[in-house]
């Protein structure tokens, strides 16, 4: 993954061929979510939709298409040909899927331009307060203490909180059964009704259970506080120094549109993200502002892809798993 693989794709696609920015956008956007309601890529959309609507004069239609890990809305997303596709998505599609099915249609880097690197979103250890796990080796112990008998639930099988609970669980030497489910809105429904032990997921989707006691956060995937929950501790200072993990909010439209169009969109975006009140709510959730240049995204989309490649074939996981 070469920014110059970036380059190249764009102006070898058709849509290099269409007028460029004076008209642009000429008709309603489309932007793309890869998973369920209420998780990262659904909260980013719709907290930029508003103002991207604002500064480019055209409504921007939010358009959930799940399954298969993101992939099916990332192919519908490669091969759309009206120039007005977005993709508001997380590394899943563009830096887990390459490593964790074999023959994707859609290729991460020639299929797509990226816009900007939203926002890092914390992940965090939860557990349910019924359970009476106050922390992680806690946690780990119940894992030791009766292999077998535990389960974690994730937003689907070869997600990232499907792949950030393995690395744990190598990282502690302990086991635990895979539950997968459709999103983050389904999988927060297990875990608040005590038919899974943990699970690891972005605060954003969480934090008002977090918040009313409902649920509770035992550890950050961070190796720094969390701003909004100083009092979590980083899972690095309960026994896993080795142990991070973060979603990541991004995003994309489809390969080829003319550098006016996405220097245009860039600038809409970052301005729409960096707004005072959508700012302070990225916060509220849990987001670490970005904001990134088209170039930067590229560069973290492919260190994310080494990253979790190697957590993938170190557990021999499998779409299905």
């Amino acid at each position: 993954m070469k920014r110059r693989a970036l380059l190249a794709a764009a102006a070898a696609s058709p849509l290099a061929a269409q007028a460029q920015t004076t008209d642009w956008p000429r008709q309603p956007m489309r932007m793309i979510l890869p998973f369920a309601s209420g998780g990262v890529t659904d909260l980013t959309a719709r907290l930029l939709a508003p103002g991207l609507q604002h500064r480019l004069g055209q409504p921007v239609i939010i358009e959930g298409r799940t399954g298969a890990g993101g992939t099916i809305a990332a192919e519908v997303v490669a091969r759309a040909t009206d120039g007005h596709t977005l993709f508001s998505t997380t590394g899943a599609t563009n830096s887990i899927a390459p490593a964790l099915f074999p023959a994707l249609r859609y290729d991460p880097v020639r299929d797509f331009q990226p816009i900007s690197f939203i926002a890092r979103v914390p992940h965090v250890v939860l557990v349910n307060p019924a359970s009476g796990i106050t922390n992680v080796q806690e946690l780990i112990a119940l894992l030791r203490r009766e292999p077998g008998r535990h389960n974690y639930v994730s937003t689907g099988a070869g997600s990232i909180t499907h792949l950030a609970p393995e690395l744990f669980l190598q990282l502690a030497g302990v086991q635990a059964t895979h539950v997968p489910t459709r999103g983050s809105g389904p999988a927060i429904l297990e875990l608040l009704a005590g038919r899974v032990t943990f699970m690891i997921d972005a605060l954003a989707p969480a934090i008002g259970q977090v918040q009313q006691g409902s649920l509770r956060a035992i550890g950050a995937g961070t190796k720094t506080r969390i701003p909004n929950l100083p009092e979590l501790v980083p899972v690095a200072e309960q026994g896993l120094p080795e142990f991070e993990s973060y979603t990541w909010a991004a995003i994309y439209m489809t390969a080829g549109a003319p550098p006016a169009v996405v220097q245009r969109l860039h600038a809409a975006t970052v301005a729409t993200a960096r707004d005072p009140d959508v700012s302070r709510r990225f916060f509220e959730l849990g987001y670490e502002l970005v904001a990134s240049t088209p170039e930067e995204l590229a560069r973290i989309q492919q260190e994310e892809f080494v990253k979790w490649g190697a957590v993938i074939r170190r557990a021999d996981i499998k779409p299905e798993s």
